[in-house]
């Protein structure tokens, strides 16, 4: 009975509405801000269906949606870093300094409860 449950929960195979995704767009749009359901009402799929593939394990719609926030947040940090790092822009190396706190955080969070070597 597990293994049926597993394998409902896994993704298999693409649903018709998935070619009108432009993955590129969609981690823009992640990236941004909006929320799942808000993507899902913008490309014009039903939200159920949307949030239903979106939390299947191994769903490219939570992949790309994730890698979408890293990617922004990564290019800001970027961003922030070579600012900071000419001593030009207070606001920016402050804005930056409170990246990096915040990021130390989040890993030291995941380390704690989700690391397996610790």
């Amino acid at each position: 009975m597990d293994k049926e449950v597993t394998a409902y929960n896994r993704w298999f195979k693409d649903p018709d509405w998935m070619a009108r995704i432009d993955t590129d767009e969609y981690e823009r749009l992640a990236g941004i801000g909006y929320r799942p359901e808000q993507i899902a009402m913008y490309y014009k799929i039903p939200q159920k269906d949307f949030l239903w593939y979106f939390h299947l394990v191994g769903s490219p719609l939570k992949y790309h949606y994730d890698r979408g926030q890293l990617v922004q947040q990564a290019k800001e940090g970027l961003s922030m870093s070579a600012a900071a790092q000419t001593g030009e822009n207070v606001t920016q190396a402050q804005r930056f300094d409170k990246l990096r706190r915040a990021m130390g955080y989040k890993n030291s969070i995941s380390k704690i409860f989700f690391d397996e070597d610790g």
